[in-house]
């Protein structure tokens, strides 16, 4: 089965975007700045403020009700299969596969490690896939043109190659697309694929 991740508007996006707003750093800093140029004739009452304090505290609250949400969906996709789409400048986009061995947070980011050792953040990912969904998926690849990477003997990346993907399997738990080579059919790992068109 194969679950999209990141397409439905829930109330992490709303809190996402009110965090990237106004975030509780700025809340003080405006806070602060009230209370210093207030008037002094018509102080901020009492209720003012500890109504304010309390809308600091409900959105620092949200914050790490986000976070500890984000953590949890991460840590589900653990031995899953995943698709994230990762872009690069001039605005092209990059497929990432792999099966996520571990997670991770850092700067307010949530990360996913892959055995490809890849690291993508959790909300690059497109597609979460079973292994019935992962062979859905590369059955719905069977026809479509591949770029496919080509690695120096170092295991540099150097080049790409175009290729008309003519079939896959499913070996030793990986999945590997197959292709006319001219001569003959040639597998390559899926995670060496940069894109599908």
């Amino acid at each position: 089965m194969i679950t999209p991740v990141g397409s439905s508007y829930t109330s992490s996006t709303v809190i996402k975007s009110a965090n990237d707003f106004l975030g509780k750093d700025a809340f003080l800093n405006l806070l602060v700045m009230e209370l210093r140029y207030q008037d002094p004739l018509d102080p901020m009452k009492d209720r003012d403020f500890i109504a304010q304090m309390a809308q600091f505290s409900a959105l620092e609250q949200m914050q790490n009700l986000y976070r500890v949400s984000e953590l949890q969906q991460a840590t589900a996709m653990l031995g899953r299969s995943v698709i994230a789409q990762e872009f690069h400048e001039g605005g092209l986009s990059e497929m990432v596969y792999g099966q996520v061995t571990g997670v991770r947070s850092y700067g307010g980011q949530t990360y996913l490690m892959l055995d490809s050792g890849r690291e993508i953040r959790s909300d690059q990912v497109v597609s979460v896939m079973d292994e019935k969904g992962l062979e859905q998926y590369l059955h719905g690849l069977v026809g479509r043109k591949a770029f496919i990477r080509v690695y120096n003997e170092i295991g540099e990346v150097v080049d790409f190659k175009e290729v008309l993907i003519t079939g896959y399997r499913l070996k030793d738990g990986g999945p590997y697309i197959v292709y006319h080579n001219g001569e003959g059919e040639e597998e390559v790992p899926l995670a060496d694929v940069w894109g599908v068109v």
